[in-house]
Formats: structure tokens, sequence, C-alpha cells
């Protein structure tokens, strides 16, 4: 079980409206991933910066995003712990899936940061 501080704050943060959802990246210019999220609350709370990746090829994309601590699509180690996380892409369950799925891949297609912050408030 992770950090319940933490997890009151995130599973808030993913509920508030103030983050953009975006997809692929923990922060691109399109948005955040729901891990983003996590990440830019340690970050407020560490007093740290994001360092940002512009014009980067990405599938034949350009893709301009940022990186927290080296990671661009997962956790850091930093957050993890922070955090008392068990993995850098925490796994849930989804009522209509047979097998739980990670939580970037649940933001990656199409769950809304409510349905995220709701099975994380659940389960983590």
């Amino acid at each position: 079980m992770m950090n319940s501080k933490i997890k009151e704050a995130w599973v808030n943060a993913l509920h508030s409206g103030k983050y953009e959802q975006g997809k692929e990246k923990l922060r691109s210019v399109s948005g955040y991933c729901c891990l983003g999220v996590l990440c830019d609350i340690y970050a407020e709370e560490h007093n740290t910066e994001w360092k940002f990746r512009g014009n980067e090829e990405t599938n034949l994309q350009p893709m301009d995003y940022w990186y927290y601590e080296g990671e661009s699509e997962f956790l850091p180690k930093s957050v993890v712990d922070w955090a008392e996380l068990e993995t850098n892409n925490p796994y849930l369950l989804v009522d209509d899936e047979e097998e739980s799925l990670c939580v970037s891949h649940l933001n990656d297609t199409g769950y809304t940061f409510s349905q995220i912050a709701d099975l994380i408030q659940a389960q983590l």
C-alpha cells in the first residue's frame, strides 16, 4: 500500500482539473500522464524542476516533453520511494479486464484522470 497522505494528494490532483491529460510521456506539451501528476506533486514538495527536452523525434513525429530526474515515461526511483510504491508503474484491476493493467497503459488507452483516481483510491 502506498503512503496514504501522498495517495490522497495524488487522487485529489487527478480529480482537480488542474492538469491536462496527455499520453506516452510523464509530461509533454499536450499534458501530463497520471504518473507525471505524481511527479509534479513530488517536485512541488521537494522544490525541484522538470528538465525540458525539445524537438525529439518519436515514431517519426516531433514531440516536445520533459524529463523528471532522468525519466520521461515512468516514475523515477525517488518518487517511487517517497510514495512507498512497489513499482515505477503500478498495476490496477479494472472491472472490464481479466487482469491488472499498469496505470500508464490505462492513461494512454482512454481512461480519464477521474477514473484512474478512483482506481488508485480503491487499490493502492
